[in-house]
């Protein structure tokens, strides 16, 4: 079990890691601004090869911990080694380009307290990092004002899973996440009872935000972000899940990640040539309802099928290998008889390989409410909005009061922004 410091539950923020020195310093610089003695911050190195330990190293404080197996793992062995060092009744898991706010662990802290929940997930805000390929571009994040301090919602976990099945939910993030989440100890231990680990797929945040919704009791979601989603052309999300032509160092993540997953004793729930996102939220939906529920539940394979071949005619053509796609729902579904789905898209694969794509951008609808200077790293990114949202928030479940303080509070949050311009 975790550690209590007197009657303050320990919290652990796990930072798995590989190779990305240059994020991660920003990243810990953003876990360790907060002033909370019941925070642990775990950083798992995956036996990287460049200044990662020296990174770790050049911070002096107690709260942070530094471990490395000593050879490489796949990222789902890499997520259960660290989490084999977090010694907290509650875990939060980022990545090493993300980022995290003082003011939503305070958050955090208090529905803990409150509320008891086994479960606690957050509004996404997302920024992206700067870039100097394929063009320079300078940071973005990614938000809207109502994102803050906004309503506190009690989830019904079998519902959302039953959602899922049913393919009225297809996102993962709507899943009880702990990646960009907080998850009780208790819901850890349950799940480790089903096969001895907690991660048991080869995506280990989508695996875990299914599997949780087995066992989740009381399962809460705040309108407010808690953490910063990062996002950069050395993400594996990024390299893995692009629509558009990866660069070479985006093929050299993808070729390590794969690599080191076929070498893990815990079989990929799906053929990894495959990119969609979707295929895997699939693929664990249907793992988790064999493992833990007997197969009980009843999944729309239909819906499944036409969500994810709709998105694997986004990526690029050399990713869509349709008859992979095929094999993969064969598998999944006993009565699925092959569409022949590469004759089927053979005229816009056609189409698409001939066709120039665009660079990726992102358009400002309007003024951005964060200037340049801030929007240096995720730590600058970190500070920035601490000092707009002022105070720490503590919500309630009275929607009609949230709304009411949301509003007030969101008035106060463009004051103190073009204060800082």
């Amino acid at each position: 079990m975790g550690e209590v410091l007197g009657n303050v539950m320990k919290i652990s923020v796990v930072v798995p890691t590989r190779n990305r020195c240059e994020f991660l310093k920003y990243c810990l610089e953003s876990c360790l601004v907060t002033d909370d003695a019941g925070i642990e911050v775990v950083v798992s190195d995956n036996n990287s090869v460049d200044d990662t330990r020296a990174v770790v190293a050049a911070f002096d404080d107690d709260r942070l911990k530094y471990v490395n197996p000593g050879h490489d793992l796949s990222m789902r062995q890499n997520f259960e080694f660290a989490l084999s060092h977090a010694t907290g009744d509650y875990v939060i898991f980022i990545g090493d380009d993300d980022g995290v706010l003082a003011n939503g662990l305070a958050t955090v802290r208090y529905l803990i307290e409150r509320y008891q929940a086994d479960v606690i997930t957050w509004r996404h805000i997302t920024y992206i990092w700067p870039a100097q390929e394929p063009v320079p571009t300078e940071g973005l994040l990614k938000f809207r004002s109502k994102d803050f301090c906004g309503p506190l919602v009690e989830l019904d976990a079998p519902k959302i899973l039953e959602d899922f099945c049913a393919g009225e939910k297809t996102n993962y993030r709507d899943g009880a996440n702990i990646y960009h989440g907080c998850v009780s100890r208790k819901v850890i231990e349950k799940i480790q009872a089903h096969g001895g680990e907690y991660f048991q797929g080869q995506i280990p945040d989508v695996n875990t935000a299914i599997s949780n919704l087995t066992v989740a009791q009381r399962y809460m979601w705040i309108r407010n972000p808690v953490t910063i989603a990062g996002e950069g052309s050395k993400s594996n999300g990024s390299a893995m899940n692009s629509t558009t032509k990866a660069s070479q160092k985006q093929k050299n993540i993808v070729q390590n990640f794969t690599s080191l997953a076929a070498a893990d004793a815990v079989e990929a729930e799906i053929d990894l040539r495959v990119r969609s996102i979707f295929a895997y939220t699939y693929a664990n939906l249907d793992r988790v309802n064999q493992s833990y529920l007997d197969g009980k539940r009843q999944i729309n394979h239909r819906v499944w099928r036409t969500l994810i071949i709709e998105d694997m005619q986004k990526f690029p053509v050399e990713h869509r290998c349709w008859d992979v796609v095929e094999a993969f729902f064969e598998r999944m579904d006993p009565d699925y008889d092959r569409q022949g789905l590469a004759e089927l898209n053979r005229e816009k694969d056609a189409a698409d390989a001939k066709a120039t794509p665009g660079p990726v951008s992102y358009k400002k609808k309007k003024k951005s409410l964060i200037s340049t200077p801030h929007l240096t790293n995720v730590a600058t990114v970190a500070v920035w909005l601490q000092t707009v949202t002022g105070a720490p928030y503590y919500p309630t479940l009275n929607v009609g009061g949230t709304l009411l303080k949301q509003a007030m509070r969101t008035v106060g949050m463009r004051m103190r922004a073009a204060s800082l311009e």
